[in-house]
């Protein structure tokens, strides 16, 4: 067709049964025919619909008209799905390459016993980078099979119509509509989360002559779509973090992990700042994205029978630079079983945060709430350029009494007591730092033998 002149397509069209020209179209056969036809066999009086070939050519172009509308707007949804596509696979490859980087700087410093551990630690991060990895690759690979479909039933059509006359195009026409329209109702295979990857978290590396076996950890950090609260818009990050494995022996150091957090914050080891860093973190898909947030590298597993306990304290520091404005957490933590990616306060578990509210104007307050229930509303200090305050908070995990508590370690004054506490899950601790423009931040997670302090009195 491509080689041959348009006009060595056209043919005299008749009726092979009349020997007339085909003037006509019957809508209830779908079918060209010729005057003697709409008498004969297609009578409108028979029930059959007809009409002539220039209005039925007209209604039809329209009609895949149409459809081609319809391809365009699929084609465009194809293109950005693709790009979707692409950057989370480009997500999970360049967490891949972190990850491994990152157990790669750790183990090149160790001796050679450690030489087994990293190479099981290498394997975990093929092993859970394998199936989301082949999700993401084999939705990739079906976006562009479709992709490639559509715009090649596109233009073979277009083509097509191009040579033909008015008869040809009817029946071109005719003959493509419905395959066109059966496309238009396939997808394209999809893969449920968000964002996925894995990073190395260095748990327990400063510890590691005690405990070499349990060195180093790979885990799967996903974000996935959850049920958005009433005050949460769909144009903001609501996701679920699911961090796996999920648990760890009972009583494990605590750290932050720079793996999942926000890429403008500095983290090292037990302190973050709001500082930027120095050098830019790479996007591995395990970071968080809606606030300047990091998680603890390590669960709490708090069991539910006599003597467990678990201690850590928070020292927070914050110095005001700019006045802060209404209604603004400038910062929180948080220890919560399901942490969500969003530019709210944590609504599940323990939220304890400094902000500014109505109830005690011109000042910064310690907020304390669980599962979004506000326990404790305290004015802090002044909200004014150079105001700053030292916390250091001490949160007491009691498993035999299922009572979680929030001591002031300075004074051993209980701020808070939740009871009937459920700690049958990992609880998460989370940490956000607000804006540097308006005030500077620091915390730092202390546990274990570095927490200080007498607390024999926290239940009253």
């Amino acid at each position: 067709m491509k080689g041959r002149p348009v006009q060595s397509f056209c043919r005299r069209h008749q009726c092979s049964q009349h020997q007339q020209p085909l003037q006509f179209y019957c809508h209830t056969c779908t079918k060209v025919v010729c005057v003697s036809c709409t008498v004969v066999d297609h009578d409108k009086g028979k029930g059959h619909k007809v009409v002539s070939v220039d209005e039925a050519h007209q209604e039809l172009s329209q009609s895949i008209e149409d459809v081609f509308a319809k391809m365009y707007v699929k084609s465009e949804t194809l293109d950005k799905t693709e790009v979707e596509l692409m950057k989370k696979l480009k997500n999970i490859e360049m967490s891949k390459r972190v990850a491994i980087d990152d157990i790669n700087k750790t183990f090149d410093n160790l001796t050679n016993e450690l030489k087994q551990r990293r190479s099981v630690l290498l394997s975990d991060v093929e092993d859970k980078s394998a199936q989301n990895l082949q999700l993401t690759e084999e939705s990739l690979e079906s976006t562009r099979v479709l992709q490639a479909r559509v715009k090649s039933s596109s233009d073979y059509t277009k083509l097509m119509r191009s040579k033909a006359d008015r008869i040809e195009d009817l029946q071109v026409m005719e003959s493509s509509a419905a395959s066109l329209r059966a496309m238009l109702d396939e997808t394209q295979q999809e893969v449920s989360f968000v964002r996925t990857g894995v990073n190395f978290v260095e748990a327990n590396i400063h510890h590691l002559r005690d405990s070499i076996k349990a060195a180093g950890m790979v885990r799967s950090v996903t974000f996935s779509p959850t049920d958005r609260l009433t005050i949460a818009t769909d144009s903001v990050t609501y996701n679920t973090i699911v961090l796996d494995p999920a648990e760890l022996p009972t009583g494990p150091m605590l750290e932050w992990d720079p793996g999942t957090a926000w890429c403008d914050i500095s983290v090292s080891r037990r302190v973050v700042t709001n500082t930027p860093p120095t050098t830019p973190s790479p996007d591995t898909g395990c970071r968080i994205q809606e606030l300047r947030s990091v998680l603890a590298s390590s669960p709490l597993m708090v069991r539910n029978s006599p003597g467990q306990q678990y201690i850590y304290q928070l020292n927070l520091w914050f110095s005001v630079k700019e006045t802060i404005p209404d209604s603004c957490m400038i910062l929180e933590t948080a220890l919560t079983p399901t942490p969500v990616d969003s530019p709210y306060h944590q609504h599940t578990g323990l939220s304890v945060s400094v902000v500014t509210c109505p109830d005690h104007k011109q000042k910064l307050c310690l907020r304390v709430a669980y599962n979004n229930t506000r326990l404790r509303h305290t004015p802090l200090t002044q909200n004014r350029v150079g105001q700053s305050s030292d916390l250091r908070l001490c949160f007491v995990l009691d498993g035999a009494n299922n009572k979680l508590s929030v001591i002031n370690a300075a004074d051993n004054t209980v701020y808070t007591t939740v009871k009937h506490v459920d700690f049958d899950r990992p609880m998460r601790v989370m940490m956000h730092v607000g804006d540097p423009d308006y005030a500077d931040i620091t915390g730092e997670l202390i546990s274990g033998h570095n927490v200080t302090g007498s607390f024999k009195d926290y239940n009253r």
